[in-house]
């Protein structure tokens, strides 16, 4: 059994990003990540601006101007038309400055950085129409279990929807990736290794959910030799059955089948596995230091991931997190990372990563 900190950097040594890249309007660039750095052409403004409709006082005189006009050279500040001209005239007073918002050569997109809606806004600005970006990773989700049901279906009084995949894939979505597959197989090993041989064929990343308690078919599977496997336990909680391995290329991170440990190991393991094959660069992963609003306890032997909700202020645990459960992450925005700590009290400061 390796550490958390192990298995992350096993993660992000081992496996091979996407550079597959392509040029997208900047509208289609969002959820993408820049395959290039990208500098700012001009500066921006080209000269000062006035902020509010009124007048332009000069050492000379005065004139109108209105919201977002350029200002003449040697304009001392503006001043609205519903204000009295001051005795001392405020210098800068509603000028937006000659390169206040870009300077020439900024950087404006970094190489390996998330594309979100925010980034558009200084591109479009400089006029900038494509943008080279990493082609989005196909991922497939192979769930496996002999009591699940996909929800197309009506199930059985001895069966379970199959919750997991559906969640599996909705992140997947989110954080910027496509799906190529949703399968479902019994926990038999030969059903496994046909699905995972034929989805390699067209997958980057696949992920597995279920069979891997000890006796289980995929915790097994991964010891044959046409697995390279990377790790096979993690000192965590949940999750800690968890598995990495390289199946025809492709890398297989197998999950645990319960629903809290099933979708906690994805975020802690699955997110950055995710990341390092998007080509994304994982010191963008973003993380709080908080205070906690309510005592609760975890195991003292491992890395607890402990969900929860953050206000803003403080951060308060889910009121129950057991590995089996179904509907906790609903209720929360984020979950806490603990490392080696039984007790945290009220008021400690605890690290906090939002969904």
């Amino acid at each position: 059994m390796i550490s958390y900190e192990q298995a992350l950097k096993i993660i992000t040594t081992k496996i091979p990003s996407n550079n597959n890249t392509k040029f997208l309007p900047i509208f289609s660039s969002v959820k993408h990540i820049a395959a290039q750095d990208i500098h700012a052409l001009t500066s921006l403004p080209l000269s000062n601006v006035s902020l509010k409709d009124g007048f332009a006082l000069t050492s000379k005189g005065s004139y109108e101007v209105s919201t977002g006009d350029n200002l003449q050279e040697g304009t001392l500040c503006v001043i609205p038309f519903e204000e009295r001209i001051p005795q001392e005239l405020p210098m800068g007073y509603n000028i937006k400055n000659a390169g206040e918002d870009i300077q020439q050569a900024e950087m404006l997109l970094r190489k390996g950085e998330y594309i979100n809606a925010h980034n558009i806004t200084p591109l479009a600005s400089q006029g900038i129409q494509k943008v080279k970006v990493y082609t989005k990773p196909r991922v497939s989700i192979l769930s496996i279990g002999d009591n699940l049901c996909p929800i197309q279906k009506e199930k059985d009084d001895d069966e379970i929807y199959n919750s997991n995949a559906l969640t599996f894939a909705s992140r997947i979505l989110e954080i910027g990736a496509n799906i190529h597959k949703i399968w479902l197989t019994q926990n038999k090993a030969k059903r496994i290794v046909e699905c995972i041989e034929e989805l390699s064929q067209y997958s980057d990343l696949i992920f597995t959910t279920g069979a891997m308690s000890h006796h289980d078919a995929m915790s097994k599977l991964i010891y044959e030799k046409r697995f390279e496997i990377l790790f096979h336990k993690v000192q965590l909680s949940p999750a800690s059955p968890s598995a990495l391995s390289i199946y025809n290329k492709t890398p297989v991170l197998s999950l645990p089948g319960l629903p809290l440990s099933s979708l906690l190991g994805f975020e802690v393991l699955g997110v950055p596995l995710l990341k390092t094959v998007k080509n994304e660069n994982l010191h963008s992963r973003k993380n709080l230091c908080v205070s906690n609003a309510q005592e609760f306890t975890c195991k003292d032997s491992c890395t607890s991931v402990i969900p929860g909700y953050f206000d803003g202020i403080s951060f308060l645990s889910a009121p129950s997190f057991k590995a089996g459960m179904l509907n906790v992450l609903s209720r929360c925005n984020g979950y806490a990372l603990i490392q080696n700590k039984h007790i945290i009290k009220k008021g400690e400061k605890i690290e906090f990563f939002p969904f």
